[in-house]
């Protein structure tokens, strides 16, 4: 009976640390209007098809859709990274993959305007023809990278300033310069599932080249085994900067539904060493949008359902440690902020009512430690995409300053530069 009741204890404690509520304050306020764009290059001239319309429907290229975050050279800048486009493989081929240098002037009880400024970019681009297989520019001298050829979602700094990324058309881990210049070819995806033999065989999506290549006959099987769109969506690095984590946001076909691998990347070696954990969604229809380092064990997650505005209700971000795991391997989680629930005291946010600020955008994909009281948060607005902060408003790029109920046990080398 005692070890009933003892085990009881573990799953309620369990449960309360994943499902409780706790105290988050708005601390800054930051936004990047929708229409922003950058250059001269045209884009949005294809639709969800493929088919190219007659002329583009915009001059410059949409500093939009930002998936991921990492420190900026300067003091107060931030690298902030776009996903592949305008929301698919056959729309965006006129889409430009870039990581940005965004200076936010965050509002803040003491000042502050709320403006983003829009700095420097670089340019993913492949002139020494590492990827094996053909890609928009092909034919290019400069081979600039597209919304076509990868679907970018999370991107880490090593520690010889090269650039890692996780995508989800493959999915693939791709290794750039700080200039933005492909490395090496495209890194697959090794099954470490049950029963699977990971040295040849891999995770691939339905948009995963060989999948495009060797697609079947209508009615007959894929060999893609994760769905679309569901791929790196978040990966951190741990604090020494010798593996990445990089993490799946859909279920690998035989595995749990509503569970999630992270995979452990030795950046040594280069090779993938295996599944370090899995994160169970709190229901398989949500997602995940990001991964971040705290320390060598533990991570920060954000967890989001389907909905967006009035029907947005969990948007979430929780802690998990890598080194307590069940024995199915499920990490513990631990919930650290509800996104639906913020105090902002000082009306920091125009959106806020009575005091209490949400972010009810469908895609929360950026997530940052600053210190060990506070990070920041930011959306993925998937321009031109509506409906975050009214049905027919264009959703903006918000970035959020939250102050944090209970500190983090940061690592050395976590947060702010100094």
């Amino acid at each position: 009976m005692k070890s009933r009741l003892l085990a009881f204890g573990a799953i309620g404690l369990s449960l309360a640390l994943a499902q409780g509520t706790v105290k988050t304050e708005l601390v800054g306020f930051a936004m990047l209007p929708a229409d922003t764009f950058n250059g001269t290059v045209p884009s949005g001239q294809f639709t969800g098809t493929g088919a190219k319309l007659e002329q583009p429907r915009f001059t410059g290229q949409p500093v939009q859709g930002f998936s991921a975050i990492q420190f900026g050279p300067s003091k107060g800048s931030y690298w902030m990274m776009p996903d592949n486009g305008y929301g698919a493989k056959y729309n965006s081929p006129d889409f430009l993959l870039r990581i940005y240098q965004i200076t936010p002037t965050a509002k803040t009880s003491s000042g502050g305007t709320g403006d983003v400024k829009v700095g420097t970019f670089i340019q993913l681009r492949d002139p020494d023809k590492k990827i094996p297989f053909l890609i928009v520019n092909e034919a290019s001298s400069e081979r600039l990278l597209t919304g076509s050829d990868f679907d970018i979602e999370s991107f880490v700094v090593a520690k010889d300033g090269t650039i890692w990324l996780g995508e989800e058309f493959g999915p693939f881990l791709l290794h750039i310069d700080a200039t933005g210049k492909m490395l090496e070819a495209p890194i697959p995806t090794p099954d470490f599932g049950a029963g699977k033999d990971a040295s040849k065989d891999q995770v691939r999506s339905p948009n995963n080249p060989s999948v495009l290549a060797s697609s079947p006959n209508p009615g007959a099987a894929t060999t893609a085994n994760l769905n679309a769109s569901r791929g790196f969506e978040g990966m951190a690095i741990n604090p020494s900067k010798t593996k990445l984590y990089p993490m799946l946001e859909g279920t690998v076909l035989g595995d749990t539904p509503g569970t999630l691998r992270i995979h452990e990347f030795d950046l040594a070696t280069e090779k993938f060493m295996g599944v370090i954990g899995l994160y169970k969604l709190e229901d398989p229809s949500y997602s995940i949008g990001d991964l971040t380092v705290i320390n060598d064990n533990e991570y920060l997650v954000l967890e989001r359902d389907q909905g967006s505005g009035d029907t947005a209700k969990f948007k979430r971000v929780y802690k998990i440690d890598l080194s307590k795991k069940d024995a199915a391997g499920m990490v513990q989680k631990e919930l650290v902020v509800d996104l639906m629930n913020i105090s902002d005291a000082s009306n920091l946010a125009p959106s806020s009512v009575n005091g209490t600020f949400k972010f009810p955008y469908v895609t929360i994909e950026d997530v940052l430690v600053l210190d060990a009281n506070t990070i920041l948060v930011a959306n993925d607005n998937n321009y031109p995409g509506t409906g975050g902060r009214g049905k027919d408003v264009k959703d903006a790029n918000e970035m959020i300053w939250l102050k944090l109920e209970k500190p983090l046990t940061l690592a050395a080398g976590v947060g702010t530069p100094q």
